[in-house]
């Protein structure tokens, strides 16, 4: 079957961007143009929805002056369904070269029903503040990156759950996130701290919004995004059940 008319691949694109939501967003013709003052190109890129109708050079300017007025690059999300003929404009208006061929993964929960890990402290609707401060921790996040991640986890519209695996004391070693949209629970924030690595909290972490999602929301799957060549996070994906690839994706980013 032709990806692009998968209805698992539009549940699985639909998951991920509801689970991950934008700020704001605009839609032109097909395309959604998502905004989240700068943080994660996933919020601030060019997602394609449909074919539409425009002219090609008419969408790609009016997305380009929409982020120009925003201060920030226009950056496209193409995913592998999409008409090459996109990337062949994007180079001749002289955008990068594609940035972190990345996977969407999917996982049945009726081939590899979820297993509830213990140990792990599960947060329903909203992140505490020590979710919130770990992650901050874990990826580095300035002051402003932390305020605009709050505020995308605040206009999560989805039944969401966050888990925290605490190996020492009370900071947690390991979290994620999930959100669940038709059925599907979409996995985010899958983080460790790298002292705590090679343990199997993540996969603890995981497994425990799998499982809340089954029991608490009736999903009967999941879906994920991870970077093509990130091996180690692969192998983790698969050992939880992610073993189907439902499309890939890339970036280009307008040289500015």
């Amino acid at each position: 079957m032709d990806p692009s008319t998968n209805p698992l691949v539009k549940r699985v694109e639909e998951a991920c961007l509801n689970g991950w939501p934008a700020l704001r967003e605009v839609v032109f013709d097909g395309w959604l143009i998502r905004l989240a003052d700068g943080h994660t190109r996933r919020t601030n890129a060019v997602h394609l929805l449909s074919p539409g109708t425009q002219p090609l050079d008419r969408k790609i300017r009016y997305c380009e002056a929409i982020y120009a007025g925003q201060g920030q690059p226009a950056i496209f999300c193409i995913p592998s369904t999409a008409d090459p003929a996109l990337d062949r404009r994007l180079d001749e208006r002289g955008y990068d070269a594609p940035e972190d061929e990345s996977c969407a993964l999917f996982m049945d929960f009726a081939e590899t029903p979820p297993q509830m890990a213990t140990e792990v402290n599960l947060e329903e609707g909203s992140a505490g503040e020590v979710w919130l401060a770990t992650l901050a921790r874990l990826h580095g996040q300035d002051e402003h990156a932390q305020k605009t991640h709050r505020k995308i986890l605040e206009s999560l519209s989805l039944p969401a759950v966050f888990a925290a695996v605490r190996h020492v004391g009370e900071t947690p070693a390991a979290i994620a996130f999930g959100a669940v949209h038709d059925g599907l629970v979409c996995v985010n924030s899958v983080v460790t701290d790298p002292a705590f690595r090679g343990r199997g909290l993540a996969q603890k972490a995981v497994s425990a919004v799998l499982a809340w999602a089954e029991e608490r929301c009736g999903a009967t799957g999941a879906c994920l995004s991870v970077v093509a060549d990130n091996a180690p996070a692969r192998a983790l994906y698969a050992r939880l059940g992610f073993t189907r690839e439902m499309y890939r994706y890339h970036y280009r980013r307008r040289r500015v």
